[in-house]
């Protein structure tokens, strides 16, 4: 409903047009009146107006003045102008100062009505617009942590850029780096998950981790941080301030920052083992990197968490001590810590899926197999030890141990025997190996099937509230883009076309089977007009919403 007020110094005038438009039903206004200028002023200092019908020519405050009056409080209102003077100058002052309309009083009633409908036509759409203009500022800032993820996510990937494009880029997605200035890289580990924790407990747990991390670190220097492999984060550290032609980390500002972050990290582990009840490990890279060496830097130093000390909980380590680690491996010191690292490291590649990976780390660990001299014990320390990495996911997971049973025999894994020699072991375990890469395989043909399923049913059940891309990615936690591609490809049709299908069928189930207002159903569909409903049903449909169901309760009177 719209508020229309009525301004006359003519009693006859207004009482006359506030019947008019009283008895204008399909409006929908709400008339006030006032017999001044002044009057109308104080109608319009205690309620919002959406039109104004005035005179122009008045006692004390005129038409012009009130209407720059109005535009100065309420800038959305309409003032239409009815008055006797049919002068050119009157209605170039009053289309200068934004009147909606100039009319004579003696026009008839039906072109005043007509008036006030363009008013409310012109109201609507501004409204249109503004609200577009909020969603899409919403929706941009709904979607800007996910386009800053997958930006800097590729940036961590080898994605290599010019020092301009980083520059525009942080800048577009408020990233608050120095795109100039190289970064220390701090990546953080989870140490171990409860057993009843769900994957959601486990997203949240690492996202709180991120959160106490990023709170510490703000206080002395700038970061972003990303999470991977659902346990881990890695920032991107910069001091608040540098030096201003010394970027490398002799610059005294990065030093401080290197320093304070160092320091930090017991801090901040015993804040998550109070907090979150875990413990977390740290490794801190000891010198600066540039953007484009990022990628490297990042990849030698995630693994580090994964052999030697990296084994243990909640340590703190520097990349040079992993460096130290290797060294002393080649040198011909064999550590067991080392040894255990290349066996998780190899149950993290089954995990995760990397099939090359694996394959090479399996053969390096497998040759003491095939190494004369090697001590026996050793050789079947390696057996028990690749047997556990197997049967840990062949027990978690029944479907795998259901898959694995029709493919080989598992007793191999519970007990060796003299009659099984090493060579035949080596092509044992990596025949396993290659089925639990099947598996996955086939897990993964049917996951794009569950996605559009899961999007299917949060459609149906948020249709009156967020069902757009950036809801609906992270619903399925995807990538906006990803999911817009991977719907398409698996039924055919764009994701918004199967949303504005869908609203089409709900729409005209409401309209048929209920006696909900156009209003009602508007709000019911998400729309935040009424207006705009009825424009989407017509171009779906080529008729409005109140036409379509005037025409099905004619069609079913005559077939009775």
């Amino acid at each position: 409903m719209y508020r229309l007020l009525v301004v006359d110094d003519l009693p006859i005038i207004v009482d006359g047009l506030f019947e008019l438009f009283e008895q204008t039903e399909h409006l929908q206004l709400e008339v006030m009146k006032a017999y001044s200028g002044e009057e109308a002023l104080e109608v319009l200092s205690e309620h919002r107006i959406d039109i104004v019908v005035s005179d122009i020519k008045m006692p004390g405050i005129e038409g012009i003045e009130l209407l720059q009056e109005i535009r100065a409080q309420w800038p959305a209102c309409k003032v239409i102008f009815l008055t006797g003077y049919n002068d050119f100058q009157y209605a170039r002052n009053a289309i200068t100062y934004g009147g909606f309309d100039y009319i004579l009083k003696v026009e008839s009633d039906e072109k005043i009505v007509q008036s006030v409908e363009r008013a409310i036509e012109k109201i609507e759409e501004e409204q249109d617009q503004v609200q577009m203009i909020t969603r899409a500022q919403t929706s941009m800032r709904l979607a800007l942590p996910s386009l800053q993820k997958e930006y800097m996510w590729g940036l961590l990937q080898g994605k290599q850029v010019t020092e301009e494009q980083l520059e525009r880029a942080f800048k577009e997605l408020d990233i608050r780096l120095d795109a100039a200035k190289p970064v220390y890289l701090l990546i953080a580990r989870i140490d171990a998950w409860k057993e009843m924790f769900t994957t959601p407990d486990k997203a949240l747990l690492t996202y709180a981790l991120q959160n106490i991390c990023d709170e510490y670190l703000s206080a002395q220097v700038k970061s972003y941080s990303v999470v991977f492999e659902l346990s881990k984060v890695v920032w991107m550290i910069q001091p608040k301030t540098s030096d201003e032609f010394s970027f490398d980390s002799s610059s005294m500002d990065f030093l401080r920052a290197h320093r304070y972050t160092s320091g930090i990290l017991e801090t901040i582990q015993g804040t998550c083992k109070r907090l979150l009840g875990t413990t977390v490990s740290f490794l801190l890279g000891s010198e600066v990197t540039t953007w484009n060496n990022l990628s490297d830097r990042f990849h030698a130093s995630k693994y580090g968490l994964v052999q030697g000390h990296g084994l243990f909980n909640e340590v703190i380590l520097t990349d040079k001590d992993i460096q130290k680690e290797e060294t002393d491996d080649k040198a011909g010191s064999t550590h067991d810590s080392f040894y255990h690292a290349r066996v998780q490291l190899l149950m993290s590649c089954l995990e995760n899926n990397h099939r090359e990976q694996f394959n090479k780390l399996y053969v390096e660990l497998t040759a003491i197999w095939n190494v004369p001299g090697t001590p026996n014990e050793r050789k079947i320390e390696m057996y028990h030890s690749l047997s556990a990495v197997f049967l840990y996911y062949i027990h978690k997971n029944r479907d795998i141990r259901d898959y694995m049973n029709t493919q080989l025999d598992l007793d191999k894994l519970y007990r060796y025997g003299d009659s099984t020699s090493w060579t035949e072991l080596i092509q044992y375990y990596r025949q396993m190996a290659d089925c639990f890469f099947e598996w996955n395989t086939l897990r993964g043909t049917q996951l794009p099937t569950e996605v559009v399923n899961k999007v299917h049913r949060y459609i149906e059940e948020h249709l009156s509230t967020d069902i757009s891309l950036t809801a609906l990615a992270d619903y399925v936690s995807l990538n906006p883009s990803y999911l817009s591609r991977l719907y398409k490809q698996m039924t055919g049709i764009g994701l918004s076309k199967y949303v504005n299908d869908y609203r089409n069928l709900v729409a005209k189930d409401m309209l048929l089977n209920t006696s909900m207002k156009v209003n009602e159903i508007a709000t019911a569909l998400g729309y935040n007009s009424a207006l705009a409903f009825i424009r989407f049903f017509k171009k779906q449909n080529e008729t409005t919403p109140q036409d379509f169901r005037m025409a099905r309760c004619q069609s079913q009177i005559q077939g009775q």
